[in-house]
């Protein structure tokens, strides 16, 4: 947990990382699980963190500007956008990000 709020802190607007083989990931598009929704602060960084050791062992953080909280997500990798963005639908995901090209896609 330490490593991952280390890592929060010195991206303060966002990073992804794949746990297992412990690197940031760069290039795809990335997606929340519904089940890490709105996780933020130590029980939502470890919510966050056993699922994601749980499955694909990406893990997200994102500071949402309008309230101050830094969330964290379990995530999922595609390098798809179709792919992706059936994701995204099936876990009620608003948008998710391009890591690739630095950007935010509504679905």
């Amino acid at each position: 947990m330490e490593k991952i709020k280390q890592i929060a802190r010195q991206n303060p607007y966002g990073f992804t990382y794949n746990l297992r083989k412990d690197n940031f990931v760069r290039y795809g598009y990335v997606v929340a699980y519904l089940e890490t929704q709105d996780c933020f602060d130590d029980d939502g960084l470890e919510k966050a963190l056993k699922h994601s050791l749980e499955h694909d062992g990406i893990i997200g953080g994102w500071l949402n500007d309008d309230n101050d909280k830094y969330y964290y997500d379990s995530c999922k990798v595609f390098f798809t956008l179709a792919d992706a963005i059936v994701f995204a639908k099936q876990n009620k995901q608003i948008a998710l990000f391009d890591l690739t090209n630095q950007r935010e896609i509504r679905v």
